[in-house]
């Protein structure tokens, strides 16, 4: 039996997933970036931790695992009003705790629109996203092309 065929079609497919997941990654950094780089900045409180609880399907033994992850909600104020958002990254152990300040950036077009002004907030996410198109990409690369001179 020829490993050919399907060495090459996995390693299409890995190539191909690797390059879609660089091209995410790089789109979510580049999004980010324009977004801190023209955002509003301001001194934020975090105000509440949620905690977020996902369930994990059954491992091998049986028992279904429960994650959680706490998530910042965060109080600042611009032009004398104030805006309240929970921040999209969570972490467990949490990050931040109640009454902490941390930096705010938000859409001075829409204070409404903010995040906490951090590495983890704004590049963690496109970093393991285009981490992963990294890995992918010449694993896919090298079954390809191996797959192919198995053709040969």
């Amino acid at each position: 039996m020829h490993i050919g065929r399907p060495l090459t079609l996995l390693g299409a497919i890995f190539g191909v997933v690797g390059l879609v997941l660089l091209g995410v990654g790089v789109a979510l950094a580049v999004s980010s970036a324009s977004f801190l780089s023209s955002a509003g900045r301001a001194d934020g409180t975090v105000v509440d931790m949620t905690e977020r609880i996902t369930t994990k399907p059954r491992n091998s033994d049986g028992h279904r695992r429960r994650e959680s992850a706490w998530y910042p909600t965060v109080e600042f104020s611009v032009g004398g009003r104030t805006y309240t958002f929970r921040d999209s990254t969570g972490s467990n152990p949490p990050s931040y705790a109640t009454g902490e300040s941390v930096p705010v950036a938000y859409d001075p077009g829409d204070p409404a629109d903010a995040r906490i002004a951090s590495f983890s907030s704004g590049f963690l996410g496109p970093l393991i996203v285009g981490g992963l198109g990294l890995l992918f990409t010449p694993v896919g690369a090298v079954l390809f092309v191996r797959g192919r001179r198995g053709h040969a």
